[in-house]
């Protein structure tokens, strides 16, 4: 399962002034990995240069790593208790793994719950 088509993101995290407002100054990459798919979105200076598909396990700013079943529950378009926020939920209840610049994503967290929000648009058709 394709966490996301990656052109689709990055046309739609570029036009999004909520995620453009709150990812400003922000460079990093993030990897976003399942067992099946890992998607690899590169961040500089507020906007998103690169989203491709990648292989998992390749070095990043931040890494979530969850399984399909877990991904598909937090990318509904609207998610059921514990899967609406990464840190809150995800990752306390349903087995999600964060790693890497944890002082990148408490600066960023904002930037990274909004482009969530986009790939669950994305995923609704919306």
């Amino acid at each position: 399962m394709p966490l996301a088509d990656p052109a689709r993101l990055q046309a739609g995290a570029n036009a999004d002034p909520e995620f453009c407002l709150a990812a400003r100054y922000w460079n990093a990459t993030l990897s976003l990995e399942s067992p099946s798919s890992a998607l690899r979105v590169e961040i500089a200076d507020g906007h998103v240069a690169s989203c491709r598909e990648s292989a998992a396990g390749q070095g990043a700013t931040i890494t979530v790593v969850a399984s399909d079943d877990g991904w598909r529950q937090f990318l509904a378009p609207v998610p059921r208790p514990f899967y609406q926020d990464l840190l809150g939920g995800c990752v306390q209840h349903h087995g999600f793994t964060v790693a890497g610049d944890m002082l990148a994503l408490s600066a960023y967290y904002q930037a990274t719950q909004r482009l969530f929000a986009v790939m669950r648009a994305l995923r609704s058709g919306s």
